[in-house]
């Protein structure tokens, strides 16, 4: 199997990430080893790229992040069953409070691709990466880009349907074959809406 397959996040990482749906037998080449899927894996679910006794310990992004409850082959499925959480020591890092100015000399007469401000002051566009590093905060992470794109004025304004989904149903519930929901006139429908309120 090709690299864009599975996935290893971190050097230190003892599974790997299935990037796609991989069905068993599937041949996995990862750091000069070459070992082969027990069962199927589906895509963004993790395998193991070596053997794990049982209570070894299983990293991921270079930490730990579980144990195993039973001996694991190599190229087994980690699943809720065989794997429980776990995590490793946590302990504070020498806080660097003092800052020194760096040396900019070098930027003295460099100029940037920007745009003039009102005020007299330059600005240039930002760019926001929020990458999950778990597939079940996708959603989390669409809804803060919508909050954020409201707030700050970029939201798109999207014509609101649910007048068109509620018509469609209406129509199934009284019986409507598919051929006569494909012929919904809907702006005609609206406009008998909008005569009656006006009688």
């Amino acid at each position: 199997m090709g690299g864009r397959s599975f996935l290893k996040i971190h050097p230190q990482d003892n599974v790997l990430v299935a990037l796609k749906d991989l069905p068993e037998g599937t041949i996995i080449r990862c750091d000069g080893r070459v070992i082969v899927l027990r069962q199927e894996v589906k895509a963004k679910h993790k395998f193991t790229l070596y053997a794990l006794s049982k209570d070894a310990e299983v990293y991921m992004y270079g930490m730990v992040v579980g144990k195993v409850n039973e001996f694991l082959e190599e190229g087994s499925l980690l699943t809720v069953d065989n794997l429980r959480h776990a995590t490793g020591g946590f302990h504070m890092t020498d806080r660097k409070l003092e800052w020194q100015k760096p040396d900019v000399t070098r930027f003295k007469d460099a100029t940037f691709l920007g745009y003039h401000r009102s005020n007299g002051q330059v600005g240039t566009a930002n760019y926001w990466l929020v990458i999950p590093l778990v597939f079940c905060e996708n959603r989390n992470v669409h809804t803060l880009k919508e909050a954020l794109e409201e707030k700050l004025g970029y939201a798109v304004q999207s014509k609101d349907y649910s007048y068109e989904v509620d018509l469609l149903i209406e129509k199934y519930k009284k019986g409507a074959t598919v051929e006569e929901l494909l012929q919904i006139d809907f702006s005609g429908e609206k406009r008998k809406i909008k005569s009656n309120k006006l009688i």
